[in-house]
Formats: structure tokens, sequence, C-alpha cells
């Protein structure tokens, strides 16, 4: 009944964004500017069309009473909508950042309004198709795990994509400081911007610590155990837990940054010939970051499963069946 409301809220919410995009793309009001690094006109309106239908089918699946299959089938469409709104709308955070230091027009509010409501649309899926996969794998609904198959605690071994996703973060790290390293053997780092702006030297090496340890220890502890749990070298800390949003806030943070602004508007920019450079450095300037960021989102997936707190609707079922096996044999 929950995602029943959710849906018909989700879908009015997504024919109003449609019917102003359309209305955009007919007849656009003189000077609006653009929402995205995306191309307008019709683009948000065909987005808008598939996050309309994936908001409907949870309503009236949740209506007729959908088998499994066809919550994931739900859960896929929605999820696609969700991807596409949020990519779209990226530029909302800068766009909200912007107006600290610009002034506010009608035009910034009117982008900042149109961003922000892509933006709401595509949370507004992608938390419809979570619920509709916990739906479709009877999944606990106090903690969202399916019992027996997903990890209980976070000692249990991350799984083997989180792996790769830690890794193929750190690759695309080094791909990205490759690039640093070849300016840095041609003593063309500091760039002669960053000179100009009065950027010093010490300023952009902490910098490049900081860029370090979010390219190798953030990946890493986001699939290892030590990540979760504090290694024994810790002394007093040994065997505690580390506190989740210590490791899962920056790698949510970071990844979300780098798929964004590297994945989606650099790659945009840079198809649209509106970088210029040679290929192979861009290639492995803005691909490495791309990669950073996927990485670490895939990794930081994991990480979340792993790290949520105890079941405790589970852990009183453990015990009542355990005290009811004890009455049995006592009687």
């Amino acid at each position: 009944m929950r995602n029943a409301r959710l849906a018909v809220v989700a879908s009015v919410w997504q024919v109003v964004y449609g019917v102003v995009h359309v209305w955009w793309a007919v007849d656009a009001p003189q000077g609006l500017a653009r929402e995205s690094y995306f191309p307008g006109g019709w683009l948000p309106v065909g987005i808008a069309v598939v996050a309309f239908a994936g908001c409907g089918s949870v309503a009236v699946g949740a209506a007729r009473g959908l088998r499994p299959a066809g919550r994931y089938a739900v859960a896929g469409l929605n999820a696609l909508a969700g991807i596409a709104l949020c990519a779209y709308s990226f530029l909302f955070p800068v766009m909200l950042a912007s107006i600290l230091f610009e002034d506010v027009t009608a035009d910034t509010v009117t982008r900042l309004l149109a961003s922000g409501s892509g933006a709401v649309g595509g949370v507004l899926c992608l938390a419809l198709a979570a619920r509709e996969r916990r739906a479709a794998a009877r999944a606990c609904a106090s903690c969202g795990r399916v019992h027996g198959r997903s990890p209980e605690h976070r000692d249990e071994r991350s799984p083997a994509w989180a792996y790769a996703g830690a890794y193929l973060a750190v690759a695309g790290y080094l791909a990205r400081m490759a690039v640093w390293l070849d300016a840095a053997i041609a003593d063309t780092w500091p760039s002669a911007a960053s000179r100009a702006n009065g950027i010093s030297v010490p300023a952009m090496v902490v910098f490049l610590g900081l860029m370090g340890l979010a390219g190798t220890l953030l990946p890493l502890a986001l699939a290892h155990h030590w990540g979760r749990v504090w290694p024994a070298w810790l002394g007093p800390l040994a065997g505690r837990p580390v506190p989740r949003w210590l490791v899962l806030g920056p790698g949510l943070f970071m990844g979300g940054s780098l798929a964004a602004y590297f994945g989606v508007a650099g790659m945009s920019a840079w198809a649209r010939g509106d970088i210029d450079g040679p290929f192979l450095t861009l290639l492995l300037e803005l691909g490495g970051y791309t990669l950073w960021g996927i990485g670490l989102l895939v990794a930081s997936a994991s990480y979340f499963t792993l790290t949520k707190p105890p079941c405790p609707q589970h852990a009183v079922g453990g015990n009542g069946h355990q005290r009811r096996n004890s009455s049995r044999s006592l009687a």
C-alpha cells in the first residue's frame, strides 16, 4: 500500500515535469538558459514518459498483485528512469551552490527549479525501484535483507564485484595520476592557469595527498574487512566497528561527484568538441576520473549492505524460536 501511494505521487510529479518540458520544447521562453549539459528539447520529455511508465507500473502492479518476475521488470524500468533523470539533472547541486556567489535572477530560479524537479523525480523512481526489488525478493520489511542470502553483519566477506569496483577505482586514479606525472616530468606542473590564480605549491601538494588517499585508501577500505572493523595494530580500537559513514560518506560523495562531473559533463563536452587536447591525455584524465567514480560507487553499494545495523526482527525471531524449542524439550 505504501508503494502504491508513493507511486501515485511520483506519477503526478513526472506528469508535471513532462508537461513543462513539452511546453519548452514547443515554445521555449525567450532567453531560457539550459538546465543540463545534455540537449534540451524533447530529450527530457522522453525521459519523463519512461519515468511515468515506471511509476505508473508500480501503482498498477500494487493493485493487481504482480509476481516476482514482474516486480523485477518494474524495478528495472524505474531504475533506468531514475538514473536517466538524475544524470540529466546532475547540475542541480552546482546551481544550488552558485546562488551563494551569483546574483539571483528569474532565469536562475527557473533553471534551479527545473533541474531540482528532475533530480527529485529521479530519486522517486530510484526509491520505487528499491522497494519493488525488495518486494520481488521477499526481503525483510524491517531491514531490507533477504535473510539467508544477504550478509547479516560486517564481518562477512565482500562479494567479488565489490573488490572489482574498488580496484577499478584505484586503476582510474592511477590513470589520472599518469597525466600528472607526465606534466611533472615535463616541468609543466603547476600549470600556468594555477600559477595565475595564485594557488600555492604547498596547497597543491596537500591536495594531491588527499587525492592519493581518496584514490587508494578509500576504495580499498570500502572492499576490505579492515575498512569495516578496525585492524589489530590499532590497539584500543582493534576489533571495534569502523563508523559507517566515516567510509561510506566519502565513498558516495566522491564517487557520485567524479562520475557526474567527469563521466557525464566531461565526456559530453569532449564528445561535442568543447575540450581540446591530445587524445591519450584526455582519455587518461577524463576516463580515469570516470572509472574512479564508478568504482567507488560500486564498492560503496557493497559497503552499504555489509554495514547495515543488525535486524532486530530477525534477532527476536531467532530468540523466540530457541525459547519455543527449549520449552518443548522441558515438556
